[in-house]
């Protein structure tokens, strides 16, 4: 073996000074390690055959089908076997007016929640306003004002919300009002709902359009005739007073807050408790206007009561008792002519 250092040829194993075999051997003239692998570096796959690569289509849509697919994902649980009745009934669609005094009757609760918060924001905001007046004479303990603080934050997060969501709930109890509506008088809305939903939304228009779109449903409900104006009825020029009231006022709490004086910052806590307690009006103004066009649109029919005897007359004899008068008593009594009366 040749160093491959200095290039000097190596003694054979059993010479002596040899290693022995299997140690480690070194160059017995420069010490170098005289290794008995030689390496070679490659890249990496070059002996073995790289397959071509596909090149990547771009992406063209979703996919498109001739005909409508009949495979469809396997579901994870059977279908159950029909009985000795049969197969299970299929549940009937939910009618438009039982969907309606659904959405009603949550849309009534939900603002109910609302003017209950705001009329505590009310408080709050009214309970600083004092701590702010009684702190012009003297220093205030940081109890009550801790409490006070902490009242609004609560309050200023949770009226808000649940004043949200009772918008939603009432731009969708809308939506379904105005198509039952619309099917009733067998005309079209003359807004869309797209355009109600931004009208309602955008400072201005909201002033004007929702309490629009109340009263031309309450007209199509009514059975008015259709070239006739529409005019708001008592329920809805209160609903739609208190929402202008309620937005005028909670956009100048909010504008007078921006001021850096300490009279501004006391007038919009002034303020904002006036706009708290228009906006409670105003959720239970939506409460009574929702009731109001809901028993309208889709009246719920009620079971018939009872007869009760309301008065005893004087004894008649059969002869003097005319055919006529005897078939309003069998039926229950006309006018003040009858012996009962239903009542429910």
């Amino acid at each position: 073996m040749t160093c491959p250092r200095c290039g000097r040829p190596q003694p054979p194993p059993d010479a002596p000074g040899a290693p022995r075999a299997g140690a480690t051997r070194y160059c017995v003239h420069c010490g170098r390690v005289l290794a008995g692998v030689r390496w070679v570096a490659l890249p990496p796959d070059a002996l073995r055959p790289r397959e071509p690569r596909t090149p990547r289509r771009p992406y063209t849509g979703p996919p498109r089908y001739p005909a409508t697919p009949r495979w469809s994902l396997r579901s994870w649980m059977p279908a159950p076997e029909p009985g000795a009745e049969g197969p299970l009934p299929i549940p009937a669609p939910r009618a438009p007016d039982a969907v309606l005094r659904r959405t009603g009757g949550l849309l009534a609760r939900v603002a109910t929640v609302t003017a209950v918060l705001a009329g505590l924001g009310a408080l709050a905001e009214a309970v600083r306003y004092g701590l702010l007046v009684a702190s012009r004479s003297s220093a205030l303990p940081s109890g009550p004002v801790t409490a006070s603080d902490a009242l609004v934050a609560l309050f200023g997060v949770l009226a808000p919300a649940a004043a949200l969501a009772t918008g939603v709930l009432f731009l969708w109890w809308l939506h379904q009002a105005r198509g039952i509506g619309a099917t009733l008088s067998g005309t079209r809305p003359a807004r869309r709902f797209r355009a109600v939903v931004v009208g309602s939304v955008l400072p201005g228009p909201n002033l004007t359009v929702p309490g629009s779109a109340l009263t031309e449903l309450e007209h199509a409900a009514s059975g008015l005739p259709r070239d006739e104006r529409p005019r708001p009825s008592a329920p809805v020029r209160r609903w739609w007073v208190a929402w202008d009231a309620s937005v005028v006022l909670g956009v100048a709490a909010v504008l007078r807050g921006l001021g850096a004086s300490t009279q501004a910052l006391a007038d919009s806590v002034l303020l904002h408790a006036i706009a708290d307690v228009a906006a409670a009006v105003a959720a239970l103004a939506t409460v009574r206007v929702v009731t109001h066009l809901t028993e309208l649109l889709a009246p719920e029919l009620r079971s018939a009561g009872r007869e009760a005897v309301l008065g005893v007359g004087p004894a008649r004899s059969p002869g003097s008792v005319p055919a006529a008068a005897e078939d309003g008593d069998a039926a229950g009594g006309g006018r003040g002519g009858g012996v009962g009366a239903e009542v429910g």
